[in-house]
């Protein structure tokens, strides 16, 4: 039998060290680390857009109809109906913390840094617009975004499950619709 050396030793525990550095990187920060999906501001949705408010998405995501990205909100379409003065409905809390939290980044003048759930890699092209103008309903991707208190990805958003809607509705499937 042969005994390795302590350079061999040495080089081998080094490897394993830089392995096991990897799979920890890997589920801490890397490709397998859970989601953080925890907005700035605890937002209801289902306060919002469902009853009794029933608020339309093209309300708050005002360029879905006509822009590649259907737009994250911004503080002021928020401050319209919570800041002291705006156009705040019966049943709005202004003690509330979410309220609260709005209002000084309404004084700050500053954007509400909100984590965005439905995000597509790089080299994919979705226009919001070319959706909506094609009829397609929010909800058909998003989820039932009106029963959701928090907001998260129903759809795989997977090239597999875009490929189906398309086919589903005829429309073309080469790769340059998306990837362009």
């Amino acid at each position: 039998m042969v005994k390795p050396s302590k350079r061999a030793l040495l080089v081998g525990t080094g490897m394993l060290v830089v392995l096991a550095a990897l799979a920890v990187g890997a589920f801490t920060v890397g490709p397998l680390a859970p989601r953080d999906d925890s907005q700035p501001i605890a937002f209801p949705h289902n306060k919002h857009a469902g009853a009794p408010n029933n608020i339309p998405c093209m309300y708050c995501h005002t360029s879905a109809d006509k822009s590649v990205d259907a737009g994250i909100p911004a503080v002021q379409v928020c401050a319209g109906c919570h800041v002291p003065g705006g156009m705040a409905a019966s049943g709005v809390r202004a003690d509330s913390a979410g309220v609260k939290q709005l209002v000084a980044y309404w004084t700050e003048q500053k954007p509400i840094p909100w984590v965005r759930i439905h995000d597509l890699p790089d080299h994919v092209h979705f226009p919001h617009f070319r959706h909506i103008n094609a009829g397609l309903e929010c909800q058909q991707c998003h989820g039932q975004v009106q029963e959701m208190d928090q907001v998260e990805q129903v759809s795989s958003l997977q090239m597999g499950w875009c490929i189906s809607c398309h086919e589903e509705r005829k429309v073309r499937t080469d790769c340059f619709v998306c990837h362009y």
